[in-house]
């Protein structure tokens, strides 16, 4: 049996015995106290850098309190209307804006498309106002501007823009054909109607005794007569019928209605006889025009149709505020003393004045002494034959050569000379009332 070992590891040489951890306490390593003395100037380096950032950070602070104080103290504008932008209904626009102030205010200016308006302005309390201003404007855009001035001086300025859809203004409905207090003869007559609108009509009717009849609706791209004001923001259509009438009383009633949704309607009342000769007016389907009252007495009494050809303009008054009418040949007016007389329109058409001739010894012809000119040959002939002095005036040129053509120059009316392929000659009168109404009135124009 074997018996256990007994090892003294103080009796062995070999062994180095452990100290005793217990009696003695482990040794700490060694690390070196930081040298402070020696920190000192970069501790201060950094201090200041931070004192100079807080400070800097400080002014801003301050410079922006003080502006956003600055800015407090002066008016402000808000609450526009029109919204900028925005698009106002037709009718009457409110301009309008909220001004707040710390002062009271001295003075409020508003400018719409660059024109001072007077606006109310109402207070709303002890820092507030409203500025409001109402009124019709063009259809299109504007540009509004509100400047604000306190009593301390200080001032705001608040501009914007916003589209106006115009005025809404019913359209107006004017009968002109046939022509008022007439009767006409029976057949085709001409029922028409001038509409002025600011906005574009979206439709039209018209009833004769209460039934429908068809109608041409068009815009005129020019007034109608020398009369209308052109400087009108308005536009005009023309609205008319061509129609077979009997014997009979008639109201035509037209109604029109334009893109905003107003509608206006109007009547007229005309009678048609069965006797022509009752009849004051008369109706030319080639132009579509009526002849009447005092006018169409002259005409069917000096072979008008002749002489004076077809209407080829209304009657109206003119800027001198003379009664007239345009035919081919011609212009009638009723004069000073209430009768009906023939323009000038031969002086007018003479563009230089001819120099007066003495009478020649053993002329034949006529001579006249008013003016200083001669009347001979086949235009002396027609203007015996065709009234005279009453139609053609005084002649204020001799015979001239223009374009190739024989020509002399009365103060209502030119005469021309012509020869057909037969070598017959011919008097007939230039059309001076149709080139002067056409100079009036361009092609395309009413």
């Amino acid at each position: 049996m074997r018996q256990p070992v007994n090892y003294d590891v103080r009796a062995d040489s070999h062994v180095t015995p452990l100290p005793d951890i217990r009696s003695e306490p482990l040794a700490r390593p060694h690390r070196p106290r930081p040298q402070l003395a020696a920190d000192k100037p970069l501790l201060r380096s950094n201090s200041t850098t931070v004192r100079a950032i807080l400070a800097a950070v400080l002014v801003v602070l301050l410079a922006m309190l003080a502006y956003l104080m600055s800015l407090s103290s002066r008016p402000s504008v808000t609450g526009l209307a029109p919204k900028p932008g925005s698009l106002s209904p037709p009718g009457i626009v409110t301009v309008q804006a909220h001004v707040g102030a710390a002062k009271p205010i001295r003075q409020v200016t508003l400018t719409i498309d660059g024109q001072i308006e007077t606006p109310a302005v109402m207070t709303l309390g002890d820092r507030s106002w409203l500025v409001k201003f109402e009124g019709v404007l063009p259809r299109g855009s504007h540009h509004a501007v509100v400047d604000v001035l306190d009593v301390k001086g200080s001032r705001h300025t608040q501009s914007w823009s916003f589209e106006s859809a115009g005025p809404s203004i019913a359209p107006t409905v004017a009968f002109t054909d046939p022509p008022q207090n007439t009767t006409l003869p029976g057949g085709m007559l001409w029922i028409h109607a001038s509409v002025q609108s600011d906005a574009d009509i979206a439709s039209a009717s018209m009833t004769v005794n209460g039934l429908e009849v068809p109608i041409v609706l068009k815009p005129n791209q020019s007034p109608a007569t020398a009369s209308t004001n052109a400087g009108s923001p308005a536009q005009t259509w023309s609205v008319g019928t061509e129609h077979a009438f009997a014997a009979g009383t008639y109201v035509a009633h037209i109604t029109a209605t334009d893109m905003q949704g107003d509608t206006s309607e109007a009547n007229w009342k005309f009678t048609v006889s069965e006797n022509t000769s009752s009849a004051n007016a008369r109706y030319f389907s080639s132009s579509k025009l009526y002849v009447a009252g005092q006018f169409l007495k002259f005409w069917e009494a000096h072979n008008g149709s002749l002489l004076l050809g077809e209407p080829v303009s209304p009657q109206f008054t003119d800027n001198r505020g003379v009664v007239v009418q345009y035919f081919t040949n011609a212009r009638l007016e009723i004069g000073r003393t209430g009768t009906v007389v023939i323009g000038l329109l031969g002086s007018q058409a003479l563009t230089t004045a001819q120099p007066k001739v003495a009478k020649p010894v053993g002329f034949g012809g006529l001579y006249f002494g008013e003016t200083g000119h001669t009347l001979a040959g086949v235009f002396k002939d027609f203007w015996q034959q065709n009234g005279g002095t009453e139609i053609f005036g005084y002649p204020i040129s001799e015979v001239l050569d223009q374009n190739g053509t024989k020509v002399q120059y009365f103060e209502r009316a030119r005469f021309e000379l012509s020869t057909d392929k037969n070598g017959v000659t011919t008097v007939h009168l230039t059309p001076l009332g149709a080139q002067a109404w056409s100079t009036m009135h361009p092609a395309g124009a009413s």
